[in-house]
């Protein structure tokens, strides 16, 4: 029995169209009432309203959709705010992490984190100016990625950050053992909840996490390029954003450059509040509140072992492999599957099939389980699907075709 059943039909479907969306861990699907969204805040708001938009609602609009998420996140209300995007939200929390470590140098994350957000751990070490280096851990290989990172957590550590959910395999991290071995060496922690909020139980307060970002277009179904999120403990005063300005100051409209920062998590807000992409993002949290974050978990883990399990019994024998964590507490809710020509099979998959999974170089596809619209009949005509597909040959028609985005 699927209890989240009639969630499907409140989300966008095209109704003659057989297709299979697997991909949810990428871009979530558009929940049916945007269209009354985009009504109210273009049609009314902006196109009736004009600039007394402001003072009637989308001043407060970064705040009240955080609060929304921060539920998710089982966070205070005042403690989660949109902001610009992950990177940008990452980069701003990881540079008022390390200028608060200044005696520390060590910055440690995982070589399965998002490449991205690698990056922007480098250039936050870049902009802090005490001589910060970024460890990346190799938990790629390792049979044990716990132990392989506490083993690189010494004094000198300044900051971990990992994504709790790492983007290729899915493995999850235990938040409340990451954080707690971090605080027993003075060291923060910044987690990345992309791949993981609104798919998992998230917990804020019972982990200890002190400082994270997350994207809301994925599980949160808020839409392509919808802006990020930044979590901060209500008790991390001393951290500052370090790029101050405009909506992140104490008086804003007294247009005064030497106003100081807003108080609480305000202060990390820089520009203009993104007042349409984020109202989209309102409606698909909602429903996931709706839902319940303890049923959206348990079907999330239903989809993904049904999933797994006919693969073994009728993938592998066709040279797939399942590399995500067997361990449903060590997985999100995606599973990725090897195959030597896995971009062609997902190619082929998409163009020939009507499923949508997606690539991930050199040789992973994955597959994204959304509770709120996937089915337990999407998973097993997928797997039906992609049989009938190798065994007619799909797989040669695409092998030498590369798309622009995999």
């Amino acid at each position: 029995m699927d209890s989240l059943a009639d969630f499907r039909n409140r989300f966008v479907h095209s109704p003659h169209d057989d297709l299979i969306y697997l991909d949810g861990n990428s871009l979530g699907r558009q929940p049916a009432a945007v269209g009354q969204v985009i009504e109210q805040v273009v049609n009314r708001e902006w196109g009736e309203r004009l600039i007394r938009g402001w003072n009637e609602g989308w001043l407060d609009i970064s705040g009240s959709v955080g609060d929304l998420i921060g539920e998710l996140l089982g966070a205070r209300s005042g403690e989660v705010i949109l902001a610009e995007n992950t990177s940008a939200c990452l980069y701003k929390a990881a540079v008022a992490a390390l200028r608060s470590q200044p005696e520390k140098s060590n910055v440690l994350t995982d070589s399965e984190n998002f490449p991205s957000d690698i990056q922007i751990l480098r250039s936050a070490c870049d902009s802090a100016g005490f001589h910060h280096k970024v460890t990346v851990v190799d938990t790629s290989s390792a049979s044990d990625p716990t132990g392989a990172l506490l083993a690189a957590v010494d004094d000198s550590t300044a900051l971990i950050s990992l994504s709790h959910v790492s983007y290729k395999a899915g493995w999850r991290w235990n938040l409340k053992e990451i954080n707690e071995a971090a605080a027993k060496v003075d060291a923060l922690t910044l987690w990345d909840f992309s791949h993981s909020v609104g798919a998992v139980p998230i917990d804020v307060q019972s982990d200890g996490v002190t400082l994270a970002v997350g994207c809301t277009y994925k599980y949160l179904n808020g839409g392509p390029g919808a802006p990020a999120f930044i979590y901060l403990r209500s008790d991390q005063d001393h951290l500052a954003n370090p790029i101050t300005g405009w909506f992140g100051t104490a008086e804003p409209f007294s247009f005064d450059a030497s106003s100081p920062p807003a108080s609480g998590i305000q202060r990390f807000l820089t520009g203009t509040p993104h007042v349409v992409s984020a109202a989209l993002i309102r409606p698909g949290v909602e429903m996931l509140l709706e839902a319940g974050m303890d049923r959206v978990y348990e079907k999330s883990v239903g989809l993904s072992q049904r999933f797994i399990e006919l693969c073994d019994q009728r993938l592998s024998p066709l040279g797939f492999e399942v590399r995500s964590p067997r361990d449903p507490q060590r997985r999100g809710s995606h599973v990725a599957v090897f195959h030597p020509d896995a971009q062609a099979v997902g190619l082929a998959l998409i163009n020939e099939k009507s499923v949508i999974p997606d690539f991930r170089p050199p040789d992973l596809l994955r597959f994204g389980f959304a509770p709120l619209y996937t089915s337990f009949t999407d998973v097993d005509s997928t797997v039906d699907r992609i049989v009938e597909l190798v065994e007619d040959g799909g797989v040669d028609r695409w092998r030498n075709e590369t798309p622009l985005v995999p």
